[in-house]
């Protein structure tokens, strides 16, 4: 797929209504986002946990602060004392579980309007998601999930938050640990135990009851989840498939877009965009990320809170685990063989903007570009060459026999369009709870340096509940139950419930099909045949969520 920055700008400052290719998954540049007036802080509407049913309003707004005094960031203020080595939470010494819980417990001592404090952690990442802010001089949500800003601003946010811990415990070496769950040898996939202690400082009794066994759990399904009519799994069966997740996430997704995400720039709305130029959402943000979140929240709180939701998720201590894993899993992907494994080099990418407070609770402003190297961060990860290297060397198998075209055919399926910008009565396509469709191969020749490409355009669905789509290349019979550990299964889309001001999502979806394509033994076909499986908690609201159409391309 080529770098986002061979598109020319186009001037599209001053061009910002004119729509790029018409059959694009991947759009030019305008400016980078920049950070807010925190002046202009509404409350975020969320569900909070104890009120089923029922919208609460949300102060995530951040503690009153002179934006006079925001500090910049530079490396020669915030040396590396000491480096932070991160290790696999599930094989933390007593000793070291003893100084984390004491971090956090003076953490959540702090008085709630102090910046260090636990409280307003946790509204840091609700505030940047959920609507508490808008876009500089616009009245655009400000939104950090769902595009290439997903990674390096978590990145930023665990940086801090690590520091503040270890300026309370006195501790400069002090590191996050993180959780390894898409381990699948050796317990690293159930929640860790330190984390299931009831009345810890790191416990949170809005969890599911099932992750708060820790090593006891069931292993975490990475996005097989206990939605609707889902298969109930063994533990062989659950592993098998977090392999293949984690193998079509990290492997094959092989380019920044797909991994990464898509461009994010000034004025991009993800409520108010077409299908030809929505934003992108990374392969690991979209699947094993979310998935986890799911699986981590209390089935018995409106939205799965804590972590079943944008609103809450950081009330839980596990959050930051888990999105240090997160962070761990970009630096594994860079070092995979193979494809254009290299962070996007846009200035709208390098020059975005974001704020956090730091130990000394002064307020910084950051950029992406300083968060690239995690080393100059004085990061180091421990590594975990035996659960990596299970999901880096997997196997997908195929399971169909020859092209299922002439079936689905029969079966009625439709001979999917492009969607075209320029035809405005181009159909929005009901997805149900199963939608099988044709979709065209290009004719030209895929060049050695090229991907091919299945882009779902123009996914648009409203937040208020989970939504999980399964997409299948070749079995137009897959159902709830059909195994994801297959050469046929592209991939799974996690969107976790964001009842913000701003529910609605309009965004493309993008699945790496040449690798699948090529061990099924379809490379000749001019046509394939997709389905796309949904489950949500609310299996009525799958009616309400529309494609545009799909396309394959080489990129």
């Amino acid at each position: 797929m080529a770098p986002l920055t061979a598109h020319p700008n186009l001037l599209l400052l001053l061009l910002a209504s004119i729509p790029l290719s018409l059959h694009s998954c991947i759009w030019i540049d305008a400016a980078p986002i920049v950070v807010p007036d925190l002046s202009l802080c509404q409350p975020a509407i969320g569900t909070s946990p104890g009120f089923p049913g029922e919208e609460q309003v949300l102060d995530c707004c951040l503690p009153p602060t002179n934006q006079d005094n925001i500090k910049e960031f530079s490396f020669k203020d915030y040396p590396i004392r000491q480096k932070k080595i991160r290790r696999a939470a599930h094989k933390a010494s007593a000793k070291y579980i003893e100084k984390y819980n004491r971090a956090y417990q003076l953490m959540r001592a702090l008085p709630s309007d102090d910046p260090r404090s636990f409280a307003v952690q946790a509204n840091i990442h609700c505030a940047f998601c959920n609507g508490a802010y808008k876009q500089r001089d616009t009245n655009i949500t400000l939104q950090v999930h769902f595009s290439w800003l997903f990674l390096p601003w978590h990145r930023w946010y665990i940086y801090f938050h690590e520091r503040i811990l270890g300026s309370l415990l006195g501790d400069p070496s002090f590191a996050l640990l993180y959780w390894n769950w898409d381990n699948q040898v050796d317990g690293g996939n159930s929640l860790p135990p330190l984390f299931a202690v009831n009345g810890s400082a790191l416990y949170d009794r809005n969890r599911d009851a099932n992750a708060n066994l820790g090593l006891n759990a069931s292993a975490a399904p990475l996005v097989r989840l206990r939605i609707g009519s889902a298969a109930t799994l063994s533990p062989s069966e659950v592993i098998q498939e977090n392999l293949n997740v984690m193998y079509q996430s990290m492997v094959t997704a092989s380019t920044a877009d797909m991994f990464m995400g898509g461009a994010y720039s000034a004025g991009t709305d993800f409520s108010n965009v077409s299908a030809d130029n929505a934003p992108l959402g990374g392969t690991l943000e979209l699947n094993a990320h979310g998935g986890i979140h799911y699986w981590t929240g209390d089935p018995r709180a409106t939205l799965r809170g804590d972590m079943g939701v944008f609103t809450t998720a950081a009330r839980d201590p596990i959050f930051y685990a888990h999105h240090t894993n997160v962070d761990r899993l970009w630096e594994v992907w860079k070092s995979i063989p193979g494809g254009r494994r290299t962070n996007p080099i846009d200035k709208d990418f390098l020059d975005a903007e974001f704020l956090f407070f730091d130990e000394n609770s002064n307020l910084v402003k950051v950029k992406v570009r300083d968060a690239l190297d995690y080393e100059k961060l004085g990061i180091e990860y421990k590594k975990a060459h035996k659960g990596d290297n299970q999901w880096l060397n997997f196997e997908p198998l195929p399971v169909s026999q020859g092209s299922q075209v002439e079936y689905a055919r029969m079966q009625g399926a439709k001979e999917m369009v492009p969607f075209d910008k320029q035809s405005l009565d181009s159909p929005k396509y009901e997805l149900g709870l199963n939608f099988t469709a044709l979709v065209q191969r290009p004719q030209s020749e895929k060049g050695d340096d090229e991907e091919e490409v299945l882009c779902i355009q123009g996914l648009e669905v409203t937040q208020d509940t989970f939504v999980h789509l399964q997409v299948f290349l070749n079995l137009p019979q897959a159902n709830a139950s059909t195994p994801i550990v297959s050469a046929e299964y592209l991939g799974s889309t996690n969107l976790v419930p964001m009842p913000a001001h701003s529910k609605h999502l309009t965004t493309n979806v993008i699945l790496e099909i040449g690798d699948n394509i090529k061990r099924i033994g379809l490379q000749k076909d001019e046509w394939v045949v997709i389905t796309i499986l949904v489950q949500t908690d609310d299996p009525m609201s799958a009616s309400s969520i529309t494609i545009r159409g799909m396309s394959i391309q080489y990129h």
